[in-house]
């Protein structure tokens, strides 16, 4: 999976593209984007190992941009990409929705940051599908800034986990970013 998800940031063509996105959305050329700002391009591995579908139930994107959006439905697993220009840093979250091997509606959240300033960090919170209904968004950001670039979520009530980790490369040019996450129950 830390393979797949290297390999989903780190290919010339998805730099690339976020170089281009990020070039269409900064309204600038991209060769100011690529010959000045440095940027950070993000890969994501997502696995499921629950015994059915999970589906996108909802997602936040406080920084960055979309290069490659989350498998929706994420069968088993599954790959997304974000990039941004390094000085202003990637934060995002998505909550996945599915059944829990007794046959509960359940969530899976999964939240990461990476700054320039601040570090890579990585949230996660699973249990009932109605935790997730309404979420504050503001309350996951705060949870986001104490976090670490490793963690590990479980909720003994639904039976559901979430693994997941952030970690990366940099050079003169960009920061190559993988997310890892995998979904139990």
């Amino acid at each position: 999976m830390i393979k797949d998800a290297k390999n989903s940031c780190l290919s010339e063509e998805t730099v690339n593209k976020c170089r281009a996105m990020i070039a269409e959305n900064e309204e600038q050329n991209t060769t100011a984007v690529s010959g000045i700002s440095p940027v950070i391009a993000l890969g994501g591995t997502l696995k499921n190992q629950t015994n059915g579908t999970l589906t996108v139930h909802d997602s936040k994107l406080w920084a960055g941009i979309i290069v490659k959006k989350y498998p929706d439905p994420l069968d088993r697993i599954g790959l997304f990409a974000q990039g941004c220009v390094w000085y202003k840093g990637i934060k995002a979250a998505v909550v996945y929705t599915g059944e829990n091997s007794a046959g509960v509606e359940c969530g899976w959240l999964l939240a990461w940051a990476d700054s320039k300033t601040k570090g890579r960090k990585i949230y996660a919170k699973c249990g009932r599908k109605s935790d997730f209904d309404c979420i504050d968004w503001g309350h996951k950001k705060d949870k986001l800034k104490k976090a670490l670039p490793v963690v590990r979520a479980h909720d003994s009530n639904t039976g559901t986990s979430v693994y997941a980790t952030i970690f990366g490369v940099e050079s003169a040019v960009s920061t190559e970013d993988a997310v890892v996450g995998v979904f139990t129950g």
